[in-house]
């Protein structure tokens, strides 16, 4: 079996990089695709260093249609008139001119790494948080002149929520491996939520919101942060950039920087709605998007967050249901931790459901 070192430097031979392979090290907080941070050796103590990435293509039935993705939105946002203070990750040409290669069946892409950059994956501080919120308001503002069609839909139905309803009740009644009778309890609540779980895709069907090329994974560690400011530097995770709707972007944001918690969190009554959290992400969102977004996507922004944690609590719940095979995990219950601690975010997220609203409409008024 070749050796990874291996596999990277024919990677790098496709590539006009600089220096002598050095060294790499696994970055391991994504879920999906394997991720390496490289180094080369420029001589004279010096060096440089980039990011190798190897997309998951069972995830992502389609990789050169990300890349192509990538490409279109990256040419967009380079030659728009509005220049945002934050970039977006810029993948380097191979020597054939893609911005990607294809090695044994394998896709891979490399950036250079953004020095003085940091992801976190827990924020308390509301100045990183009201800027996170701010860069995510803008990447949809800088979008949204370009032409949703022009996108291939990288995951069919990603945030469909009807049908990622739909597909959970499959495997549930499947029970692949009979783990339905450890979680009738984290099932139940996805029947008691089902109504709110779909309401905006329903409002999306009557035509009543429209599409929008969306991040769609704006968790707070797809931002990378300058180290010294705490201004944002680079949006990163693409591969899901697709039409979809501004409020799951918010939404998915919220999930992820405004729980107490880790998002796999065991201990469940660490976790809940750090509502100023919520307002600091939301007061930098909202001061970049609300010139171009409707009334009623910014009158649903709550219901955003609400609805794609019931969203991810059963796509979580989904996978531990059928043994784990979508989700890398560290432990055998990670995917059921991960439901339960979205469950639990959902039911208080439900509680506050009018401090979020009243949220959002006291900074439409100021920002």
């Amino acid at each position: 079996m070749e050796m990874l070192e291996e596999k990277l430097q024919k990677v790098y031979s496709k590539y006009d990089i600089e220096g002598t392979f050095e060294g790499y090290t696994l970055c391991t907080s994504g879920h999906i695709n394997d991720t390496y941070h490289v180094r080369f050796a420029l001589g004279n103590n010096k060096h440089k260093e980039y990011i190798f990435q190897r997309i998951n293509h069972h995830v992502f039935k389609d990789p050169a249609g990300i890349m192509s993705n990538i490409r279109k939105i990256t040419q967009h946002w380079q030659s728009a008139k509005i220049k945002p203070g934050c970039d977006i990750v810029n993948f380097l040409d191979s020597k054939d001119g893609d911005n990607y290669v294809v090695l044994d069946g394998e896709y891979w892409r490399v950036s250079p790494f953004i020095e003085n950059s940091i992801s976190y994956e827990t924020v308390e501080n509301p100045e990183l948080l009201s800027n996170a919120g701010y860069a995510f308001g803008q990447f949809q503002y800088v979008l949204s002149d370009f032409p949703a069609h022009l996108l291939k839909e990288t995951i069919p139905d990603f945030h469909n929520t009807k049908k990622r309803m739909d597909d959970f009740f499959n495997i549930v009644a499947l029970d692949p491996i009979g783990r339905v009778k450890e979680v009738e309890r984290e099932i139940k609540f996805i029947e008691k939520y089902l109504d709110i779980a779909v309401k905006l895709v329903e409002m999306q069907d009557r035509g009543e919101i429209p599409l929008r090329v969306v991040h769609n994974d704006t968790k707070y560690n797809n931002i990378l942060i300058d180290k010294d400011n705490n201004k944002p530097l680079c949006i990163i995770d693409l591969d899901t950039v697709m039409p979809g709707l501004s409020m799951y972007d918010f939404g998915d944001a919220i999930r992820f920087a405004a729980n107490r918690a880790v998002e796999d969190e065991t201990d469940l009554s660490k976790i809940g709605l750090a509502i100023e959290n919520f307002e600091a992400f939301a007061s930098g969102f909202i001061s970049a998007s609300k010139d171009f977004l409707t009334k009623k996507e910014l009158d649903n922004m709550a219901l955003g967050a609400v609805v794609i944690t019931i969203e991810q609590a059963s796509r979580f719940l989904a996978d531990y249901i059928n043994g784990d095979k979508y989700y890398r995990i560290n432990r055998q219950s990670h995917n059921l931790d991960r439901a339960r601690c979205q469950i639990k975010l959902a039911e208080d997220m439900i509680l506050n459901y009018d401090v979020m609203r009243n949220t959002i409409d006291r900074l439409m008024a100021y920002v």
